[in-house]
């Protein structure tokens, strides 16, 4: 038995220790995430018709919105992540060089905004571009914000939400973790999440394809073809078939919702749920309807472009 008083004082402060780096961590994390900007900077640059923007991050928030013809304004805040710990004296020198010279360039209409060469330091980005805009982004860990442009968006992002709206084009929209959000989008819509929800709304005509590893999928004011995929999560899909429907999720129960004079092809099927096409829009259905009621082939009303859907274990309600 061990009777050294400092050994037995030792042990028992070890966890009191561990608790109290911890909470000073936490403390230090949360003071890093609420801190302003250590820096900011601001350029204007003058174009001549539709931009190109490029826009490549490690760490950091994108928003692009759109304003006047012949004028692109970037504003960026600069963040340190580590000035709490090392004191902001350390890192002004790398803030000073940035704002100095941020790492932005034009060639003729195209304007590329490239990373940060910086242990540790991020940049959010307000940018203000022309509606005739097209885009790509990139950010390892990110937010972005997209309204009012007009051209083709190729969107990527490692970690972070991405809120789109009033677009016009072809889109591209990925990210690794993060929620999707489309609203008043016209143009064919290609992308998904590998964790988090995707919600669209079209207003336009244009194929859609989408799909999240883990979460939900709603697209609205479909019209065209539509893909939808899920590997555990619910789908819901409105519009006008104008083209073949494709419903798949591993998990998770399917509603979808056509004009009431629609005529397709019905192919559902689910492993473990019910299928229910709703009785008060008389629908007509030629073919065999399984007496199990796990799955429906047939024509509705002559029938027409295919709609097919399956779910793992959930419900397929048709309406």
């Amino acid at each position: 038995m061990n009777s050294n008083p400092s050994s037995r004082f030792s042990s028992s402060c070890l966890p009191a220790r561990s608790s109290a780096i911890a909470l000073v961590m936490l403390f230090a994390c949360t003071l890093a995430l609420a801190s302003p900007p250590q820096g900011t900077f601001a350029r204007t640059f003058q174009v001549s018709g539709p931009v190109n923007l490029e826009v490549q991050t490690r760490s950091g928030d994108i928003t692009v919105r759109s304003g006047p013809a012949g004028t692109v304004s970037v504003r960026g805040k600069i963040f340190v992540g580590d000035h709490w710990l090392f004191g902001g004296d350390r890192r002004s020198g790398e803030v000073h060089e940035i704002e100095q010279n941020p790492p932005l360039r034009q060639q003729g209409d195209s304007i590329h905004i490239d990373d940060v060469n910086a242990h540790n330091i991020s940049v959010n980005y307000e940018i203000t571009v022309p509606a005739e805009t097209a885009l790509r982004t990139h950010t390892g860990s990110g937010d972005q914000t997209i309204e009012g442009v007009h051209g083709n968006a190729d969107l990527r992002s490692g970690s972070g939400d991405m809120r789109l709206s009033r677009l016009t084009g072809d889109i591209r929209i990925q990210t690794g973790s993060g929620n999707l959000r489309g609203h008043e989008i016209s143009g064919p819509v290609r992308g998904g999440t590998g964790s988090g929800d995707v919600e669209l709304e079209e207003t336009g005509s244009g194929d859609v394809d989408l799909h999240t590893g883990s979460g939900n999928i709603t697209a609205r004011g479909l019209n065209g073809t539509f893909r939808g995929e899920a590997g555990s999560g619910d789908i819901t899909a409105e519009g006008t078939q104008t083209g073949s429907w494709e419903i798949r999720t591993g998990s998770g129960n399917v509603h979808v919702r056509l004009p009431g004079n629609s005529a397709f092809e019905a192919d559902l099927s689910t492993s473990s749920g019910t299928l229910d096409i709703d009785a008060p829009i008389t629908m007509t259905v030629q073919g065999r309807v399984q007496e199990s009621r796990k799955s429906i082939h047939g024509q509705v009303r002559g029938g027409g472009p295919v709609l097919k859907v399956h779910t793992g274990s959930g419900d397929i309600h048709i309406e």
